[in-house]
């Protein structure tokens, strides 16, 4: 398992890494408070090298967050293998992407 990075750059959180059970315990850790601290509006997946169910629960677990402190977030370069489970979930219309 490579753990999961994600790293500020501007409105854009990158993120990288494996997306998987062990490592999104991590993530949800170190951005607890992301959308108070941050004027956060973009997540870029494009680093993603691979990624299952406990990603794209992240995903819902951050725009709930944007939205508890009303912001705008969008999603951007999700993955194939993760775009799939986006779909079979019936996600693809609640997540914001460009």
């Amino acid at each position: 398992m490579a753990a999961a990075q994600a790293t500020s750059d501007g409105d854009t959180l990158r993120v990288q890494g494996e997306l998987d059970f062990d490592s999104v315990v991590g993530l949800l850790a170190m951005t607890e408070t992301l959308f108070v601290d941050t004027s956060l509006s973009r997540i870029d997946l494009s680093g993603v090298s691979r990624s299952n169910s406990a990603g794209v629960a992240l995903l819902v677990h951050w725009l709930r967050q944007a939205r508890r402190y009303e912001r705008e977030l969008v999603f951007v370069n999700i993955p194939a293998q993760m775009w799939s489970i986006i779909q079979i979930a019936d996600l693809d219309t609640l997540l914001p992407v460009a």
